[in-house]
């Protein structure tokens, strides 16, 4: 038996390069499998089908709630919009109420119809108070 030098080096290269070579494969066939759908006939994913379904059901229900959340937020703005349109309207018809109901803006108005304000005040009549009793 006769004892040779190896160097390490030269050894390590080809591992290392059988290595990438194995998870390239790896990962190319990986994505293979997805796409064409290989995964789904395993025994594992066959087994737990009811939890995968359970989960697609989990995340359709999410994006419904998103859409309706959405949905309720739109309409809550709008009617915010529509509220303040509302009450900025309410706020003007007040005051302009308010000031046809001032005692000149009133004289003013009966005067174009002819009508005169009384500057003595009404007459009371007075009856005895066994009148009302009969």
């Amino acid at each position: 038996m006769k004892n040779t030098y190896t160097e390490p080096e030269a050894e390590a290269e080809p591992q290392l390069e059988e290595k990438e070579v194995r998870s390239k494969k790896r990962f190319s066939q990986t994505i293979t499998g997805l796409l064409n759908g290989e995964f789904l006939t395993r025994e594992g994913m066959v087994k737990h089908m009811s939890y995968v379904v359970f989960l697609c059901g989990i995340f359709l229900l999410y994006i419904f709630l998103g859409y309706q959340f959405e949905q309720i937020e739109r309409k809550k703005s709008q009617t915010k919009r529509q509220l303040e349109e509302l009450s900025a309207e309410y706020k003007t018809l007040k005051s302009e109420l308010e000031a046809k109901k001032q005692q000149s803006n009133v004289a003013r108005d009966i005067a174009s119809l002819g009508l005169i304000e009384p500057i003595s005040p009404p007459p009371t009549i007075e009856a005895d108070p066994s009148y009302f009793e009969e």
